[in-house]
């Protein structure tokens, strides 16, 4: 890799050191790293423009460096690779306070078409049809996905209606600002990732919120509520954002994520134990956040959530 890096870069690193498949080196004290690229191509234009207007606001993400043939990616033994300048000091896990300065400043008017996923319906329901037929091929490989899936379904056509009705019913206004959002906010997340231009999509900033809320809760939720009532200190919602930060927590991302990793052979089946156990205590955190919302918010009941009550 140094080689490589010579070559491609003209920089002499020191001490390259692998993680993973991430390798990390300095050069006069500045910190770089190669990754493995994990996006389409067809984005990295996208991508490469935001992080140039976010550093231009000297918001410090990652800086993408091109090669000397002036490209983003560089192949190296056959695997494309994106050399980044890294201004993160340390590298954390992240709390809802990360994500709020974050978004405080990363808000775009940019309605990319490779970035922008503030579709949710479209995306949600393409995501069914595509899962529900997957489903429907598995005889008996996989019983404790079969035995489940259902549920998890039933809770995405309820999230997907929830938003549905929300876009009919109301319009964004001018706090409903699209913001630099993430492809995936999860328990394993740190400040790393977090300004890693190759995460960056752009969505409303319930998004990045509400899937950290997520996974709080199944992973660690101490303290979570306390956060929770920072982050609507520190933020002055519409309704719509809040009524569409409830329909993505209806949204059983938790469970498509595992499953995805399962059917790529990256976790085991058996894991899904965890989160189907927790199930029963997650629906009633969803009675309690209807609940928490809708003391300061009008916003409507899932009648099935509300028998609970």
């Amino acid at each position: 890799m140094k080689n490589a890096i010579q070559y491609y870069y003209n920089l002499n690193p020191v001490d390259i050191h692998q993680k993973d498949d991430i390798y990390y080196f300095k050069v006069n004290n500045t910190r770089f790293f190669v990754y493995p690229l994990s996006r389409d191509e067809k984005e990295l234009n996208s991508i490469y423009q935001v992080d140039i207007e976010l550093l231009n606001k000297n918001f410090l993400v990652h800086q993408i460096i091109l090669n000397k043939q002036k490209n983003i990616v560089t192949v190296i033994n056959e695997i494309p690779y994106v050399l980044f300048k890294s201004f993160i000091k340390k590298n954390d896990s992240i709390d809802i306070d990360d994500i709020n300065y974050f978004q405080s400043n990363t808000e775009t008017k940019k309605h990319d078409f490779f970035l922008d996923k503030s579709n949710w319906v479209s995306l949600w329901e393409n995501k069914n049809d595509y899962l529900e037929y997957q489903v429907s091929q598995f005889g008996i490989k996989y019983p404790l996905i079969c035995e489940t899936f259902s549920y998890y379904i039933g809770l995405a056509e309820n999230a997907i209606l929830y938003t549905k009705n929300t876009t009919m019913e109301l319009k964004p206004d001018f706090s409903d600002s699209l913001v630099i959002s993430h492809r995936r906010i999860n328990n394993y997340t740190t400040l790393f990732d977090l300004y890693n231009p190759l995460e960056f999509i752009i969505d409303y900033k319930v998004r990045d919120i509400s899937e950290y809320i997520k996974f709080k809760f199944f992973y660690d939720k101490q303290n979570l509520w306390e956060e929770i009532n920072s982050c609507f200190s520190n933020n002055n919602f519409s309704l719509y954002s809040v009524r569409m930060l409830f329909a993505r927590l209806l949204y059983p991302t938790y469970y498509f994520d595992l499953y995805d990793q399962i059917i790529e052979g990256e976790r085991d089946e058996k894991d899904l134990h965890f989160i189907i156990k927790k199930q029963e205590e997650y629906e009633d955190f969803l009675c309690d956040i209807y609940n928490y919302l809708s003391l300061k918010y009008p916003i409507p009941p899932v009648e099935w959530l509300t028998k609970k009550l």
